[in-house]
């Protein structure tokens, strides 16, 4: 006797994910101010500077950037942005106010991993005025208490030099390949990221610790001497609950709850030598598996 079977086809489980919440804008009163992308649009570009010099309109980055995550399959929040006065620079005949600008992103992915209290963030780094390279990485925020981190360590940087602009056509296809690399690896990035925060969490710190890495991130301009008393102030009574155990990660946290308001132009170059000093004292960078940088500073 013959018996059918019907089976039912299995279908493949897809995360559900939804639209991440975008970066908190902090008042940039006293380094810059937040904008739209039509401000930013309507933001002068200098062009009268050295003939190997090549500024990337802010804009057209920004392009690149939303349209590189398209690609990749990442859903992002409404974009920060924010601008910042030139710094003074003799080789720029014709600087405009406003030369320095940074672009972030609330982001996610059906392979970024899930950390319960951390939401991940891109974000991307131009200027006017030859002070920075292009430049972009992965971003984490603490929702608790909105501290923010932008890794320097993560993401790619990019020089504006005539390699980017050979014949001044405005297509910046160098830039434009940097960026989608740099997207494609935020995912294993991320993982580099969490398995940074586990070693972290897991690695004791006394007070005499904290005191070491306080006045040695002072002397490295981490932070000002003026904020050494402030970011043992959050040490030693930290605002939340969830930062009360003595770890590194939680004397991390105290820097990043000092950080809240000041620059975020320099907070990435800040914040990569307060790894070094964390990995200074507790020797921890050998077990912190760095993720890949896309570099091309020439």
């Amino acid at each position: 006797m013959n018996s059918e079977h019907s089976q039912t086809a299995l279908v493949p489980y897809v995360p559900v994910v939804t639209a991440p919440p975008p970066p908190t804008p902090f008042d940039p009163g006293n380094w810059g101010e937040v904008v739209g992308i039509k401000t930013i649009a309507n933001t002068r570009i200098p062009s009268q500077g050295p003939d190997t010099w090549r500024p990337l309109p802010h804009e057209t980055f920004v392009t690149m950037i939303e349209q590189a995550f398209d690609r990749h399959g990442f859903i992002i929040s409404e974009p920060t942005h924010y601008r910042a006065p030139s710094r003074t620079n003799d080789k720029i005949k014709d600087q405009s106010e406003f030369g320095r600008f940074l672009s972030m992103y609330g982001i996610a992915h059906p392979g970024l991993p899930a950390v319960n209290g951390i939401t991940w963030e891109a974000c991307f780094l131009n200027s006017y005025d030859m002070s920075t390279s292009a430049r972009g990485g992965l971003g984490r925020r603490v929702l608790i208490c909105s501290n923010g981190m932008f890794s320097a360590d993560l993401g790619f940087r990019r020089k504006h030099t005539v390699g980017i602009d050979r014949d001044r056509e405005g297509q910046f296809n160098t830039v434009f390949d940097l960026v989608d690399k740099s997207v494609s690896a935020l995912l294993p990035q991320a993982e580099s990221e969490l398995h940074r925060i586990n070693v972290w969490q897991n690695t004791g710190c006394d007070d005499l610790d904290a005191r070491w890495v306080i006045l040695e991130a002072a002397k490295k301009g981490v932070i000002g001497a003026a904020a050494t008393m402030r970011v043992l102030e959050h040490w030693e009574n930290p605002e939340h609950t969830e930062f009360k155990d003595r770890n590194v990660w939680s004397l991390e946290n105290a820097f990043t709850s000092n950080d809240r308001g000041q620059s975020l132009m320099t907070q990435s170059d800040r914040f990569g030598r307060l790894n070094a000093v964390l990995d200074d004292r507790f020797g921890i960078a050998d077990s912190v598996i760095s993720g890949e940088v896309v570099a091309a500073d020439f």
